[in-house]
């Protein structure tokens, strides 16, 4: 399974959000700074002198340097300070400068629009360097697998008319369809240690083009399909699944049904 997007990120927003960054920190700088004006501009020269430390303060103007004794040093904490605030405020308005030059020139979106912009006719006639979303998501659905049959199941078909084993399976089919999430139903999948299986759906992130292994457990309360699935889940697991990263997975007990608020919740936070 393919677990990456192969395109250009718009990094734009990110960089912005630096910026604002910076400049707080610059204004928390310039505070400290505005507070240390009595403080003595003077360099800090620091020596070793049979294995002991030793400070000299250095005149900027007059070059004078003055030895200062042990007794003295906890004095030079304000220079020192000082000094730190004045570098890292130069460090960080050159940041700032680097940043806002970079944004101003920067526009990943143009590269896209390209294609975009093109009429439908020509489109078909160009290969775009990058593959826009939409056509991902179409190559991603053109995928045929043999499914598994039906043989004594209740009949449950969601509103684009795919056939679902469970009533929970079908909320949960309905509610992808409905945020328009692509998916397949119960492709077969090989994992090692336990072979082929049929996850209840591979879902995909049209933006990110991540993919979602979803496994719905709804009999947690049975012992033995509880003590099953763990099983299954570890194997997930040795396989490089893991719940949050690539995988999602959804409970009920007969106690704790299915609920379909916590299931937008997570189809909002991973598939949009």
């Amino acid at each position: 399974m393919e677990n990456y997007k192969e395109t250009l990120e718009d990094y734009g927003e990110k960089l912005e959000q630096q910026l604002l960054f910076i400049k707080n920190l610059m204004a928390k700088v310039k505070k400290n700074l505005s507070r240390m004006e009595d403080v003595p501009n003077c360099w800090i020269r620091i020596g070793n002198s049979n294995g002991r430390v030793q400070y000299r303060l250095v005149d900027k103007q007059t070059k004078e340097t003055k030895y200062v004794k042990s007794k003295d040093v906890y004095k030079l904490k304000k220079i020192a300070q000082k000094q730190y605030s004045q570098a890292v405020y130069q460090k960080l308005l050159n940041n700032q400068h680097a940043i806002e030059k970079f944004l101003k020139n920067y526009n990943v979106n143009k590269i896209h629009q390209e294609y975009n912009k093109m009429a439908e006719g020509r489109k078909v006639l160009v290969t775009p360097i990058i593959e826009t979303d939409e056509l991902y998501r179409i190559n991603w659905l053109d995928d045929e697998y043999e499914s598994m049959p039906f043989v004594k199941e209740t009949e449950f078909y969601t509103n684009n008319g795919i056939r679902v084993r469970s009533k929970s399976e079908l909320i949960i089919a309905n509610l992808l369809e409905q945020y328009d999430i692509p998916y397949k139903y119960e492709k077969p999948l090989v994992l090692k240690g336990i072979g082929k299986i049929r996850p209840d759906f591979i879902c995909l992130n049209s933006k990110t083009h991540q993919e979602y292994v979803w496994e719905h457990f709804g009999m947690m309360d049975n012992a033995d399909y509880a003590n099953k699935n763990v099983v299954k889940l570890h194997c997930y697991q040795q396989n490089g699944y893991y719940p949050g990263v690539n995988m999602i997975v959804s409970f009920e007990t007969s106690a704790q049904p299915i609920s379909s608020k916590n299931l937008k919740k997570i189809i909002e936070q991973y598939l949009l």
